[in-house]
């Protein structure tokens, strides 16, 4: 599609400008601002900040390259740690990613 590889779009920040945006589409820039005014621009957010028009660049590496592999969680635990045996949070120092407090039923 265009000579801009996946580093060199991450290499932007996490927006980029239209020029650029329409640069990496191979396209010209007045066809990516008019498809934005007639919100007719569905292949990724715009951001307006005032008069500036934002891509956000993350969207753009979605789009061409596919979404970059979650990275995997320090630990692996599992929900229900105490059935199953495994390590509990408190033991590895890591903490769980929902917290709540914990209320005795009514009649218990």
């Amino acid at each position: 599609m265009s000579a801009w590889t996946r580093e060199a779009i991450e290499a932007l920040g996490p927006t980029t400008d239209v020029p650029t945006t329409a640069a990496i589409f191979n396209v010209d820039k007045d066809t990516v601002y008019g498809q934005i005014r007639r919100d007719e621009w569905t292949a990724t957010r715009v951001l307006r900040l005032g008069r500036k028009i934002r891509i956000p660049t993350l969207d753009l590496i979605a789009l061409l390259y596919g979404a970059a592999p979650a990275a995997p969680s320090p630990c692996q635990h599992h929900a229900l740690a105490q059935v199953t045996g495994q390590q509990s949070q408190s033991q590895c120092g890591c903490t769980p990613a929902v917290s709540g407090v914990v209320h005795q039923l009514r009649g218990a």
